[in-house]
């Protein structure tokens, strides 16, 4: 990770990353934390697009203890009202829930690897699941929306997962996809960030 004491100029990929959604995402929108894990990205979306009577959150996880951890995070920063605008769902992010329509979405992110923190290392998304996942975002992106993934080639399943990742971007028509790759090219593994954003 950039320390950012000695490089001004440059911020963390998560940072980086909270710096699109920020300049892209409005208050009303639909967004999804497909990855939510602990819930801080959760946390920092619904605070940009949830009100009182508008926006929705969606978050998925495949891990029941990401789930709650997530939903805590928000319980305790959100009011009553706002946290029921947000859905919880104990799933793989390989499908999304059925009832979100096409070209409905401002947002999809994703945050990709193992949960952080107490979580089994050994569960991981997979190359798999994160292509399936990705093809099925596509068609939920409203005009002008953007899929966010963040990527840790650190790991076995990461690299791979990570390799899949810039296929599929680098496979999309560009008429219709604009794709962005951001990574640290001195450093060794670095969490990379890619942005894919749908036209108007």
């Amino acid at each position: 990770m950039v320390n950012r004491t000695s490089f001004s100029l440059f911020c963390s990929h998560l940072d980086l990353a909270h710096e699109y959604w920020r300049k892209l995402i409005e208050p009303g929108d639909c967004v999804i934390d497909a990855t939510c894990g602990n819930g801080y990205d959760s946390l920092f979306l619904a605070q940009l697009v949830l009100s009182e009577n508008r926006g929705q959150l969606i978050a998925l996880d495949k891990q029941k203890m990401a789930i709650d951890a997530a939903y805590e995070r928000l319980n305790s920063s959100l009011s009553a009202h706002i946290l029921s605008r947000v859905r919880f769902h104990h799933q793989c992010h390989s499908t999304f829930p059925e009832d979100i329509a096409p070209d409905s979405v401002a947002l999809i992110v994703y945050n990709l690897g193992y949960l952080p923190g107490a979580g089994n290392k050994e569960l991981t998304t997979t190359k798999e699941t994160t292509f399936l996942s990705l093809t099925a975002a596509t068609r939920l992106i409203k005009p002008g929306g953007c899929i966010s993934v963040t990527c840790y080639p650190g790991h076995p399943e990461g690299k791979l997962e990570e390799n899949v990742v810039l296929e599929f971007s680098a496979s999309l028509n560009p008429k219709q996809w604009n794709c962005c790759h951001h990574r640290w090219t001195n450093r060794h593994q670095s969490p990379s960030l890619l942005l894919l954003q749908k036209s108007i």
